[in-house]
């Protein structure tokens, strides 16, 4: 049976994000821009679940979440509320009224998965994994989230006039470290305590991905080119510890650090900043 998800945001360009990131995982999505109008699809149509912006207008998310957790027939529905990063208040008000879960903004499409997935086990616990939400391995993002959110990133950053910076990290001899080791001591040797070490260099609205067996993407919103370099320098830091990786890996590994940033890059899309990173030598 299909998966059904409601999402609601007044801006059309987050909602855009929020069909795609469910579309991404196999769900279909129905899209509303105010509380007024998530009460009305409902009523057409019952969603397996509601992921939807506290800042509603024409009826706020809070008003409709107290709506829908007073009937009996949405009672059970998982409602997952959209706030800023900073507004605890309204989260904590949320999960009292009996929202299940909450998803920050800026969205990370990473996030948003991540969040339906666990609010649609809330109803189907036993439904079986389908679509990855991570990189099974080190927990990162995967490949097809680092595109949906180069393309949301790189739109925001030219619609607002922001920077955004995008850093690839390699394991030049990984392959090398493969043959040598087998794939499980290069993977807990090698790639975990990297995807740990790149998460220490980054804050809570960058972004990870692991984009190929060998490489890492981060992706920096609101980041010109001298706060990238700032974190740049702190990955080469970590990159080059000694005591970072493995001691019984009989290879060191190697790891190089590119980067490029909008609009000092002149990329045309998300896609081309991320090549264009890949590619600088720094």
């Amino acid at each position: 049976m299909t998966t059904l998800v409601l999402v609601a945001d007044a801006d059309p360009f987050n909602l855009r994000l929020l069909t795609e990131a469910c579309a991404g995982l196999g769900y279909d999505a129905i899209a509303a821009a105010d509380g007024e109008s998530v009460l009305d699809a409902m009523a057409r149509q019952r969603p397996d679940l509601v992921l939807m912006d506290a800042g509603l207008p024409r009826m706020d998310g809070l008003q409709v979440l107290q709506i829908l957790k007073g009937d009996a027939g949405f009672a059970d529905v998982p409602v997952v509320l959209a706030t800023p990063d900073d507004d605890e208040g309204t989260r904590r008000v949320g999960l009292q009224m009996g929202a299940e879960d909450y998803v920050s903004r800026p969205y990370r499409t990473f996030e948003i998965q991540q969040r339906v997935r666990n609010g649609l086990r809330l109803r189907r616990p036993l439904e079986p994994e389908g679509t990855l939400t991570a990189d099974p391995v080190t927990g990162a993002g995967t490949l097809s989230q680092l595109y949906m959110s180069l393309d949301y990133e790189f739109t925001r950053a030219v619609r607002y006039g922001h920077a955004l910076s995008c850093i690839v990290v390699r394991s030049d001899n990984y392959g090398a470290i493969l043959r040598r080791g087998g794939q499980n001591q290069a993977e807990a040797g090698l790639l975990v305590p990297l995807a740990g070490a790149l998460r220490g260099c980054i804050r809570v609205v960058d972004h990870l991905f692991r984009s190929s067996a060998s490489e890492f993407s981060i992706l920096l919103p609101e980041t010109a080119t001298d706060g990238c370099q700032i974190v740049v320098e702190r990955l080469h830091a970590k990159g080059s510890a000694p005591q970072l990786f493995d001691p019984s890996l009989d290879i060191r590994p190697q790891i190089s650090v590119s980067a490029a940033s909008y609009p000092a890059c002149p990329a045309p899309d998300g896609e081309a900043l991320w090549k264009l990173a890949g590619e600088a030598s720094l």
